[in-house]
């Protein structure tokens, strides 16, 4: 197996991996939608801060249909080797990647008032 051979095999499965949480977080926000009453009803008492999901659904919806269509963007472009698919899951992934480092500067440059507002929601 060489180096290009491995290199297809592991964006498959990690992509794979993306793939299948994305269809699980999918899933539970159809699910909590749907039908959130069993939903609560499995929780129990137990868990009053994860009651809060149902309230999350379609966040839950959105971010798992955006997983499960990148996920499959990777899946595929590794497998066909399709050049525009791997360009689309790049770009994608870049966007992701400078819109997480924008949220770090932004989070550092107002980190007194982070810390402030953390503080409070926590206590």
């Amino acid at each position: 197996m060489g180096c290009f051979s491995f290199l297809k095999m592991m964006m498959f499965v990690f992509n794979g991996i993306i793939f299948l949480g994305g269809l699980a977080l999918l899933s539970l926000g159809v699910w909590v939608k749907v039908d959130g009453g069993s939903f609560v009803k499995i929780l129990g008492a137990s868990a009053p801060q994860l009651i809060q999901l149902i309230n999350m659904a379609h966040l839950c919806i959105a971010l798992g249909s955006f997983l499960l269509f990148m996920g499959f963007l990777g899946c595929c472009g590794a497998v066909r080797e399709s050049k525009s698919m791997l360009l689309l899951f790049f770009i994608a992934v870049l966007i992701i990647f400078i819109a997480e480092m924008t949220c770090a500067v932004v989070i550092l440059a107002f980190s007194s008032l982070v810390s402030f507002w953390v503080t409070v929601r926590i206590c």
